[in-house]
């Protein structure tokens, strides 16, 4: 039997969007966004002045959900996880810091990483977005399938990522 730990490490290994909410003055919004792995969290790109941009700028706060879209009913799977968010700064030692850190498998070659930094540094209104996790959690499928029932199961998000640089 896979273990809610594992389950999460594998989509979030094979999967690339997650759904970022956030909430500002004017209420909750939601937005998807691709994304890569780094030790303990995400990053995303993002305009400067998108609504979850503002909302991470100002509050420090979001959470997300990354889910299989492939399963099906009786299989839905997912993660919802709760993050620390922070904008990197634009200049190139920040980006750079933030692009190198990703995990393993999206590692790149040291000219396609400065490719990548110049592409976004050139972008004036490109942002990196670094989402730490601080809680994560699984669905609970026993619940869905016994009763009918939203649940889910907090995992242990360090043993998630320890899983992930395994995959």
């Amino acid at each position: 039997m896979t273990s809610p730990e594992e389950r999460a490490a594998a989509i979030l290994a094979a999967q690339r969007f997650v759904v970022i909410g956030t909430a500002d003055a004017v209420g909750p919004w939601t937005a998807a966004a691709q994304y890569r792995l780094l030790p303990g969290g995400l990053y995303v790109e993002s305009d400067l002045a998108s609504r979850h941009a503002r909302a991470i700028a100002a509050s420090g706060a979001a959470s997300g959900v990354v889910y299989d879209s492939s399963a099906g009913l009786a299989d839905a799977d997912g993660v919802q996880l709760s993050f620390r968010a922070r904008q990197a700064d634009a200049d190139p030692a920040a980006v750079r810091e933030v692009l190198a850190a990703r995990l393993a498998r999206d590692a790149v070659t040291a000219a396609m990483l400065d490719d990548e930094v110049a592409a976004i540094v050139r972008t004036a209104r490109k942002r990196l977005y670094v989402l730490e996790v601080e809680r994560a959690y699984v669905f609970d499928r026993d619940a869905w399938r016994t009763r009918g029932t939203d649940a889910r199961l907090e995992v242990d998000a360090a043993a998630v990522w320890r899983l992930i640089d395994r995959i």
